[in-house]
């Protein structure tokens, strides 16, 4: 077909027109003639074909209107492309490009061009090498194609680093409730692993009830054709951790375009505090703040506040003017090496210890002149890359008493004592109390006292209101010898306050030996004993046959026994703490059946300080383990915990406990009859009352317990 394209020679025509064979000579010379160069302009692509010297043979239309110049006027392929190019540098890599990898090797590449309407295009080339040495290139104009490409990666990216990092938690489910992911946040709050719940179900980590009134409520959103519908469901729910639930609120976002049966979800946990909580915290900061700064101004010690590198931040002077150290607005800004050289030197042999290691630094600097005195100091970290100095002054006179004809006393004593500032901190301690406790007098001077006694039970408190009257208060903790041992003890603390000296707390430690500490002593003994006792009969339980029926029997009393020894703890006056009992009957039961920790396959909800008296906590022990039995000692299978436990008081102080199956669980009787007839007896012997909650879906108890017995 000569002429097909035009003017260019005919080797082109051998690939851009069917070739007709000798058989159909006649009907080719009888059909109509067809103009290829019209066809091949109406192409969506640009079409270059090229000699075996990069000569050019055809161009279409498309080609020459992406860059507005055809290859002819530039004089060859290369030429056309420098033309394109926006810079220089651009155009040697662009040209070197072209020849090892399109004309070479024949690789499809995209360059950035500069088009006809001088607007910046993507135009990609691709490639193919003929037998006969022509070479054919198509052009196509992906600037849109990577446009969106690059948008799309660039929406997955800042998807992931808000996923990653952001400050609430988030967890990405598919279609069928599963955990694909979560991010960080979520999984501290949770105290999870991602291996721990990826695959896991959502409502798995939620409160059953919670799970479902969401459930309820995705299905009414889902359903809802209002045009002004919600676009995401807020829920407050409780969300079950490693260590307990906590309560949080839940966003539900939809990912994917059908509203219906969206492909994946975001469900997104509030951690931290809401907007409200905030701006309660802050007025309450701020009332703290202006609390603080009075008392600063209120105490009669210097205040300094330092920076890191030494300079003074900020100073509060004491309450009345001191006429050794006079302190004043220029050491603002100042370095505490100038101001006062001995303090800044002892500031700086501290920054270690204070900053890194976190400690407490107490010293004392000796004063000159010809009235001597002395300083004492407390250093510790207060953020921020600064630390907080309280200096108080020590007058000679005081010092001289404590050092005079007391010192001997205080050293020979057998009796042990211990002094401490106002503050609660000692600053001696006699021989008789390091060799009681077992601790060097460098090892208690500068600690608290509180650390010396078994727990912090209002000590703090009773010493500071000391200050405000003489009269003496004896402390019946039990002190912590070195060897971690607990010594029963009373200390007498004794405030002492005398014109010219520190005021201060002296405590004479004593043995606990009267008749109330003595009983108390015996009890725990026995409470000891009778657990251990309880102990060594279960064990004989394991020498039975391991039939069915001696399995059954086995778990049934190991229960019963286990239930009744958790009653022992407390103490008798003032009654069992119901709440954690039934948290230990719990483990002893999960471990006993077989099941995980007690606190993921029973919920246990209620006031923590709820307690019961000594004559009935046997009866609930026993009941709240004859129900955990009949749950956990036959297999079944469902999510969440498998039996929920809740308590509560009403206003007039009765004592309601509510028992619920979890999901797809149910009470399984060996004999029922007997089974609830052990119920019923328990209740009486509580003087309670138990019946079935009708408004549960499947079947659920309610135990009363007056006032007059709890």
């Amino acid at each position: 077909m000569p002429g097909a394209l035009g003017s260019e020679p005919s080797n082109a025509s051998h690939h851009l027109a069917p070739a007709i064979s000798e058989g159909s000579q006649l009907t080719a010379l009888n059909a109509p003639k067809v103009d290829w160069s019209e066809v091949l302009d109406q192409l969506p692509y640009g079409l270059i074909v090229l000699g075996p010297g990069q000569d050019l043979q055809y161009e279409n239309k498309v080609c020459r209107d992406f860059l507005g110049s055809t290859i002819r006027d530039k004089g060859g392929i290369e030429d056309w492309l420098a033309s394109a190019c926006p810079s220089d540098k651009h155009r040697d890599r662009v040209i070197d490009s072209w020849r090892d990898h399109i004309w070479r090797n024949q690789l499809t590449r995209s360059f950035t061009l500069r088009g006809a309407d001088q607007k910046i295009r993507e135009i990609e080339f691709r490639s193919s090498l003929h037998a006969d040495g022509t070479f054919t290139v198509t052009l196509q104009d992906v600037t849109d194609l990577h446009r969106a490409e690059e948008t799309q990666r660039h929406n997955k990216l800042k998807f992931r680093a808000m996923f990653a990092h952001g400050g609430d938690g988030a967890v990405l489910v598919d279609r069928t409730g599963r955990v694909i992911d979560a991010n960080p946040a979520f999984l501290n709050f949770a105290e999870l692993s991602l291996k721990e719940i990826h695959l896991s179900t959502l409502a798995s980590l939620l409160n059953p009830e919670d799970a479902s009134t969401l459930a309820d409520a995705q299905k009414v959103w889902t359903e809802n054709e209002l045009p002004n519908a919600p676009e995401t469901i807020t829920k407050g729910v409780w969300l079950r951790t490693r260590s307990k639930e906590k309560r949080t609120e839940l966003t539900f976002c939809p990912v994917g375009d059908s509203k219906e049966n969206p492909p994946m979800g975001i469900y997104l946990f509030q951690i931290g505090e809401t907007a409200e909580s905030r701006a309660k915290l802050l007025g309450k900061l701020q009332k703290v703040a202006i609390k603080a700064q009075a008392l600063l101004k209120a105490v009669p010690d210097l205040v300094l506040l330092i920076n890191k590198d030494l300079t003074v931040a900020d100073f509060v002077p004491p309450s009345s003017p001191w006429k050794e150290l006079k302190p004043n607005g220029s050491w603002r800004g100042q370095s505490l090496n100038e101001v006062w050289p001995i303090f800044g030197e002892i500031v700086e042999e501290s920054l270690l210890p204070v900053f890194t290691q976190g400690k407490t630094i107490q010293a004392d600097i000796e004063g000159r002149g010809a009235n001597p005195f002395d300083f004492n100091f407390t250093l510790c970290s207060c953020g921020d890359d600064q630390m907080l100095a309280v200096i108080r002054i020590l007058s000679q006179k005081s010092v001289g008493r404590v050092n005079g004809w007391t010192t001997p006393v205080f050293e020979m004593t057998s009796q042990a004592i211990i002094v401490a500032d106002i503050d609660g901190k000692i600053r001696e301690a006699n021989s008789a109390f390091a060799e009681l406790t077992g601790l060097s007098p460098s090892d208690l001077i500068g600690h608290s006292v509180s650390e010396l006694y078994r727990t912090d039970q209002g000590l703090k408190e009773h010493l500071a209101s000391l200050q405000t009257h003489s009269n003496p208060w004896s402390c019946q903790l039990p002190l912590l010898l070195k060897s971690g041992r607990e010594l029963n003890v009373i200390t007498d603390f004794v405030p002492v306050s005398e014109q010219g000296s520190p005021a201060c707390i002296v405590g004479f430690v004593r043995n606990a030996t009267t008749p109330l500490e003595q009983e108390r002593t015996g009890l725990d003994k026995s409470q000891h004993r009778f657990r251990n006792q309880l102990q060594l009969v279960t064990s004989l339980f394991s020498l039975e046959p391991q039939g069915t029926a001696a399995r059954d029997a086995f778990l049934k009393w190991q229960i019963r026994l286990r239930s009744v020894a958790q009653t022992m703890n407390g103490d008798p006056d003032a009654g069992v703490q119901v709440v954690p009992m039934v948290r230990t009957i719990a483990d002893e039961i999960c471990s006993l059946t077989g099941h995980g920790p007690g606190s993921r396959e029973i919920e246990i909800t209620g006031d923590e300080g709820l307690r019961i008296n000594r004559a009935n906590s046997d009866p609930l022990a026993l009941m709240i383990g004859e129900i955990m039995r009949l749950i956990l000692g036959h297999r079944q299978y469902g999510s969440g915990p498998q039996l929920s436990l809740s308590f509560h008081r009403d206003d007039e102080r009765n004592i309601y406990l509510r028992v619920k199956p979890g999901e797809n669980r149910r009470f399984i009787f060996t004999d029922e009859d007997s089974e609830i007839e052990i119920l019923e007896i328990l209740t009486v012997q509580m003087g309670g009352e138990l019946a079935p909650l009708a408004s549960e879906s499947n079947l659920a108890w309610e135990l009363k317990i007056p006032a007059e017995r709890s």
